[in-house]
């Protein structure tokens, strides 16, 4: 089992890689856009290199092109910044499964994305891709049972015996990750404030309080 940030904030990942052991960073176009909006004014390219500079963990990337070749170009580009630790990830539509035939027969790794369907895992499983990444909460606000889907996928996936892993992304709390966990997932992908809140529970607090509490009264003791 892994724990990645869902995060492309330098600031933020540095932080939380002080509390939480992180395997890597999982970022996408829209992750990308919101760091750009808080101020962190650098262009892709350069983001995934500092992104590989203040962690020692993998780096998923998104390309932001839908068509074949801008997105196999990007897709390329990326995995050259680091091979070993660069891993693109591909969105499950029709051009993005044509690159990822691609980057497969050129021996690149690669994570599907936005994966929803139980025939979509069986395709990423055909394909021996490396991840399958669903979208847990998006999923549930769609009516589907996220649960039992991860649970499904993860049965067609050791039924395949392919070496693809779930890794599960848009989780939106504490409770939520629990849950992927329960249902089979392999890998988890966080945000830096839920990532936080996994390390923490109210009645933790108190123990330590207590704890705390008795350690001073046994000092004044002596």
């Amino acid at each position: 089992m892994a724990l990645y940030i869902d995060c492309a904030l330098l600031n933020d990942i540095t932080n939380v890689a002080r509390t939480v052991p992180l395997a890597g960073v999982t970022t996408n176009p829209s992750i990308l856009l919101a760091a750009r909006e808080r101020g962190q004014n650098l262009p892709p390219r350069q983001l995934l290199s500092e992104l590989l500079r203040v962690q020692s963990g993998t780096v998923f990337i998104q390309p932001g092109a839908t068509d074949d070749a801008g997105m196999y170009a990007e897709a390329l580009e990326y995995i050259q910044a680091d091979p070993e630790r660069v891993i693109p990830k591909i969105p499950v539509i029709e051009s993005g499964l044509r690159v990822a035939r691609r980057l497969k027969e050129g021996g690149q790794r690669l994570a599907f994305t936005a994966v929803v369907t139980l025939s979509q895992t069986y395709i990423a499983a055909m394909l021996q891709a490396e991840f399958v990444i669903p979208y847990y909460n998006r999923m549930t606000r769609a009516g589907i049972d996220a649960g039992t889907r991860i649970s499904e996928m993860a049965d067609i996936l050791s039924n395949s015996k392919a070496p693809t892993r779930i890794l599960v992304a848009s989780l939106k709390s504490t409770q939520e990750a629990e849950q992927a966990l329960l249902a089979g997932a392999d890998d988890l992908t966080l945000t830096p404030q839920v990532l936080l809140d996994m390390v923490t529970d109210p009645l933790s607090q108190q123990a330590v309080e207590k704890f705390s509490g008795d350690w001073q009264k046994m000092n004044k003791l002596e």
